[in-house]
């Protein structure tokens, strides 16, 4: 028979051990969704670009394995612009950081429709991101 007192050193052992991983997960999953954040905006514009494309380029081959890792550059890379738009109005700038949190939210929600192979879902997600992105490029004009 255990005691009590061995019965609750296994449980605490087994949560931190849980609690471990859960947390290593999350590292390792950042650490994959880390950016390169090129200098200006134009250039951050041109990195969202080309994972908009490759992001429809996947949902036409219907290979939804790697969503996440364009939906979360493109996260990455709105996160940046606000400090890389010293030309932007105060209003602009306050307008572009408005729209951050939704752009996160639209990267999980990609995340999640392509690990279900959602094909459906996330092309509606896109649909939403490229509108929230339309949104903010028209906050630099000609970009």
């Amino acid at each position: 028979m255990k005691s009590p007192i061995l019965n609750a050193l296994l449980a605490a052992a087994l949560l931190g051990t849980t609690a471990t991983f859960s947390a290593g997960v999350a590292v390792a999953a950042e650490a994959e969704a880390s950016t390169a954040i090129p200098g200006t905006s134009a250039e951050i514009w041109k990195a969202i670009d080309g994972n908009v494309a490759e992001l429809k380029g996947l949902i036409a081959k219907n290979t939804l394995q790697t969503v996440h890792q364009h939906a979360y550059a493109i996260r990455d890379l709105v996160r940046a612009l606000p400090s890389h738009s010293p030309g932007l109005s105060a209003a602009a700038l306050a307008n572009v950081s408005a729209q951050v949190k939704f752009v996160d939210t639209l990267a999980v929600r990609l995340d999640a429709s392509g690990d279900a192979n959602d094909k459906a879902g996330t092309e509606a997600n896109l649909a939403k991101l490229e509108n929230i992105l339309k949104t903010i490029r028209a906050q630099y004009g000609s970009h």
